[in-house]
């Protein structure tokens, strides 16, 4: 891959990240609820820390990376696309948030396996299993906080 693909490649993915960030940050201006407000606030920083780590990302540093299984607790597959609305609940709001990152999963590995090139499509690989972790990170929060209560 060469250096202007990358580069391409790492704004592609800054527009998503800032993208992501300014919907969460209206989302948690917009929120009615206090854990709804705080998780968006949270997941709008994450999005922000993000961003800078693609900003400062190398050529050098996707081939070093070691793409490693990111477990899929599937919540995600098994629930419909939300639209937001402030009343909606904290339960709500994860599940429009990992509705969101899942979305973001689909979209890199759909562009991986499009890519012929290796270096390109272990790029789309490596941005797929980062919002992997995102998911992850959501789909575990609702499983202790959502599902363990009833």
């Amino acid at each position: 891959m060469d250096q202007k693909a990358f580069e391409e490649i790492i704004l592609f993915a800054i527009r998503k990240e800032v993208e992501a960030a300014t919907l969460y940050g209206t989302y948690a201006n917009l929120a009615s609820t206090e854990g709804a407000r705080q998780m968006f606030k949270d997941l709008q920083a994450e999005e922000q820390k993000h961003k800078k780590i693609l900003e400062n990302l190398k050529k050098e540093d996707v081939t070093r990376y070691r793409l490693k299984k990111v477990p899929n607790l599937k919540i995600g597959d098994y629930i419909q696309d939300e639209d937001y609305y402030p009343e909606m609940s904290y339960q709500e709001a994860l599940l429009l948030a990992i509705k969101r990152e899942q979305n973001s999963v689909r979209l890199y590995q759909d562009l991986s396996r499009g890519a012929e090139e290796p270096e390109l499509k272990k790029m789309f690989l490596v941005l797929s299993q980062e919002e992997s972790k995102h998911k992850l990170k959501l789909e575990t929060e609702y499983d202790q906080r959502v599902l363990t209560e009833d």
